[in-house]
C-alpha cells in the first residue's frame, strides 16, 4: 500500500498521507513519496491547488522514530526540508485539512501549507522535548511569525494548542469537515485569479519567510548537536520502550 495517495480533480490535486496505523508518522518512504509528488504537482502547468490531509485518526504525528537516522542533520537537509520549500516557496497553493493528532513536523506541514482548516477537536502538541530535542522542520519560525508570541512556551517547554487557541490568532479555520470544505475552498481558488493569488503568495513570502532558508541552516545544526546527546538517546530508547525518559541534561 503506498504511504501518499493521490487523487487528481481538474487543477487540483489531493495528498492524503497513508500511514494510518502508525498515525501517518513521516517515515523515510513516506517523505520520499511525498516529495516526489509535491515535485510533480509544482512542474505541472495544469495543476493550481493542492489539498494535504491525513488517513484515519490523525493528520500526522511527525517524524518516524524508528526511521530517523544517527545524523538528524541530514535527516532534515534531506528530506524534510525539501518538503518545507516544495510547498512554502512554490507559486501553487496549498491548503492542509486537518483532524485528528497533529504533532512535531506534522505541525510544520499543516501550517507550511497557505491555508490551513481544522476540525475542533484537534490538537497540535509539540513533543520533542520528550525525546531530547527542540522544536525543528521550521516550526520555531513559523508559528510564532503566523500566530506572534502567544505559543513561545509550547516550543520552549513542549505541551499541546487546541484548534479553538490556534483559531484565535488566526492560524487555522475551523470546520466541521476540513477536507470536504478544503476541496470546495480548492476549486473556488483554481477559478479564480490565480495569478493573482500566486502573486500574493510571493509577497507574503518576503514579509514572513525571506529568511527561512538561513533559519533551517541554523536549526539543523542545532538538531544535529542535539542528536548527539546522552538525553536524546535516552529519550529515543524510552520511547521504544514505552516508559518515561530518565534525562540528566546531558
Amino acid at each position: 500500500m503506498p504511504s501518499v495517495q493521490f487523487e487528481e480533480r481538474g487543477s487540483v490535486l489531493l495528498l492524503v498521507l497513508n500511514r494510518p496505523e502508525k498515525l501517518n508518522a513521516l517515515n523515510l518512504e513516506l517523505r520520499e513519496e511525498l516529495l516526489g509528488y509535491l515535485r510533480k504537482f509544482n512542474s505541472d502547468p495544469t495543476k493550481r491547488v493542492a489539498v494535504i490531509t491525513g488517513s484515519g485518526r490523525a493528520f500526522s504525528v511527525g517524524a518516524d522514530i524508528s526511521s530517523v537516522s544517527d545524523d538528524l542533520t541530514e535527516d532534515l537537509r534531506n528530506s524534510f526540508y525539501p518538503i518545507l520549500r516544495e510547498i512554502r516557496f512554490s507559486p501553487k497553493i496549498f491548503i492542509s485539512a486537518i483532524s485528528g493528532v497533529v504533532a512535531g513536523a506534522g505541525i510544520s506541514l499543516s501550517l507550511a501549507c497557505d491555508i490551513r482548516l481544522a476540525s475542533k477537536n484537534v490538537k497540535f502538541v509539540t513533543a520533542f522535548h520528550n525525546i531530547g530535542l527542540a522544536p525543528d522542520t521550521g516550526l520555531a519560525l513559523m508559528l510564532p511569525r503566523l500566530g506572534g508570541t502567544k505559543f513561545l512556551e509550547k516550543l520552549l517547554l513542549g505541551g499541546e494548542i487546541t484548534a479553538e487557541e490556534m483559531s484565535q490568532q488566526g492560524i487555522v479555520r475551523l470546520s466541521d469537515n476540513p477536507l470536504e470544505d478544503a476541496l470546495k475552498l480548492a476549486e473556488e481558488i483554481s477559478s479564480g485569479p490565480f495569478k493573482s493569488y500566486s502573486a500574493s503568495k510571493r509577497l507574503l513570502n518576503r514579509a514572513l519567510f525571506h529568511d527561512l532558508d538561513e533559519f533551517l541552516e541554523y536549526e539543523s545544526a542545532m538538531q544535529g548537536y542535539l542528536g548527539t546527546t546522552a538525553d536524546f538517546k535516552e529519550g529515543v530508547k524510552a520511547f521504544l520502550e514505552k516508559r518515561k525518559p530518565q534525562f540528566r541534561g546531558e
